[in-house]
């Protein structure tokens, strides 16, 4: 049975049994959706399939990768960059040393570096003591009390999609959709659907829609 899918089309969406909806990344797995923030375009998403302490230090994660031609991460992102398969303790660099992820005996004496994109000066640094660096956005200002490398990661980050602005649309008293037939958007009005929104003071009357993604709880 073909999954239920839901909001634009092309943003690989799918939407089943009143659970949250789940948006799939070419290449990265799929992704739960948690809040939608309609005013500036934007959503908060964390791995269906959190990380867990092994993915850290086995050198298994990958870096994320986004369609560009219809998601972007916000400008004021972090990253997070993971450094694998590191030189042993013994031989990394005191500044190094601060930014070591603490690691079961069983990875061997090889290290993991973890770091923030604002740490400047040691980006580069760390890169010729490691093989192999991994980078992955990392939460901006979002709660949440998890601690650890994975911790932090399995928090999510904020994405922002690419389309027509649906605050124009609503604030002349519209509806935010998309075409029948067509990926094209639709400010749906009370006499019809116009390309990007209503004549002031007209307010939508039709009972049924497709939304851009789901339809907003208003208090």
């Amino acid at each position: 049975m073909e999954e239920a899918r839901c909001g634009y089309p092309g943003f690989n969406i799918s939407c089943k049994n009143n659970i949250n909806p789940i948006i799939s990344l070419p290449d990265d797995g799929d992704y739960i959706i948690h809040n939608i923030f309609y005013q500036n375009q934007s959503f908060h998403i964390s791995r269906a399939d959190p990380f867990d302490a092994d993915d850290v230090c086995s050198n298994s994660i990958r870096s994320i990768s986004i369609p560009e031609d219809r998601f972007f991460l916000p400008p004021n992102q972090v990253n997070m960059s993971l450094f694998f398969d590191c030189v042993s303790v013994s031989e990394l660099p005191r500044s190094l040393g601060f930014f070591k992820v603490v690691c079961d005996a069983k990875y061997g004496t090889n290290v993991t570096l973890s770091l923030y994109s604002y740490d400047y000066s040691e980006l580069s640094y760390a890169s010729r003591y490691c093989n192999k660096t991994v980078v992955l956005p990392a939460p901006v200002d979002l709660p949440g009390n998890q601690s650890g490398v994975q911790g932090i990661l399995n928090r999510g980050f904020i994405l922002e999609w690419k389309s027509s602005n649906c605050s124009v649309c609503e604030a002349s008293g519209g509806k935010c959709g998309f075409g029948d037939n067509t990926n094209n958007f639709k400010c749906f009005c009370q006499d019809r659907p116009r390309p990007s929104s209503c004549a002031p003071g007209v307010f939508f009357s039709h009972s049924i829609l497709l939304y851009l993604f789901i339809d907003p709880v208003r208090n």
